[in-house]
C-alpha cells in the first residue's frame, strides 16, 4: 500500500481539527515522527502536524515488565475507584508532549528495568483538544492480553465515548501539575 499522501494527512487532520473525534492506542504515537533527533524535544514549530494533533510522540520501547499506571485524573465515569493499576506491556517511553494535555494516566517509572525508563514519570494516557475535535491516546494496548484487561477496556470505552461526545468531561491542562518533570 502507498503511504499516506501529504494532502490525504492534511485532509486526516483537518477533519479533526473541524470536530471529528480521534483514538489513537499505542503505536498512534510511533505513527509520524517529528524531525531531529529521536531522544530529544522538538520546538512545538518543528514538530510533525500529526504529532501536534496527538499531543506526545513515541521515542523507544524497552523489554516487556509490569509496570505501574496511576490516575491522576477522573474526568470519565469508568475511573471511579480506580487508584492504581499494574499490567504487563510493553512501554513506551514518549516526549514532545503538547502543553494542554488534561493527563488521565501517569507511567510510573520507579523500578523499570531499561535506560529508556531512567527518568520522571510521565504522561501515558490523555485527552486534548485539537480544534473543535477531541484527541484521546494511550500508550497501552501491544499485548492481546492487556486488550481484554478490564480496567484496561474501562478507560478506552470512556476515551471512545468522550472523543465521539457521548460522553463529557472537564479536561483542563493539568500536565504540568500531574508530571512537571516529564520533558
Amino acid at each position: 500500500n502507498p503511504p499516506m499522501s501529504p494532502a490525504g494527512k492534511r485532509a486526516f487532520l483537518d477533519a479533526i481539527h473541524q470536530g471529528k473525534g480521534f483514538i489513537g492506542s499505542h503505536c498512534a504515537a510511533d505513527t509520524f515522527h517529528s524531525p531531529g533527533k529521536r531522544d530529544e524535544n522538538q520546538p512545538p514549530e518543528q514538530r510533525d502536524p500529526y504529532i501536534v494533533m496527538l499531543g506526545g510522540e513515541f521515542i523507544v520501547h524497552g523489554a516487556q515488565q509490569k509496570a505501574r499506571m496511576h490516575v491522576v485524573s477522573r474526568p470519565f465515569p469508568a475511573l471511579k475507584g480506580i487508584d492504581e493499576f499494574i499490567l504487563y506491556e510493553e512501554w513506551y517511553a514518549l516526549k514532545n508532549f503538547a502543553p494542554d494535555l488534561h493527563v488521565i494516566l501517569v507511567q510510573d517509572t520507579q523500578g523499570m528495568q531499561g535506560a529508556m525508563y531512567q527518568r520522571p514519570p510521565f504522561p501515558a494516557t490523555w485527552a486534548r483538544p485539537y480544534g473543535q475535535g477531541r484527541v484521546f491516546y494511550t500508550s497501552m494496548g501491544h499485548r492481546e492480553d492487556v486488550w481484554t484487561n478490564e480496567t484496561f477496556q474501562k478507560i478506552l470505552v470512556s476515551g471512545i465515548l468522550w472523543a465521539l461526545r457521548e460522553l463529557d468531561a472537564d479536561i483542563r491542562p493539568n500536565i504540568h501539575e500531574v508530571t512537571p518533570q516529564a520533558s
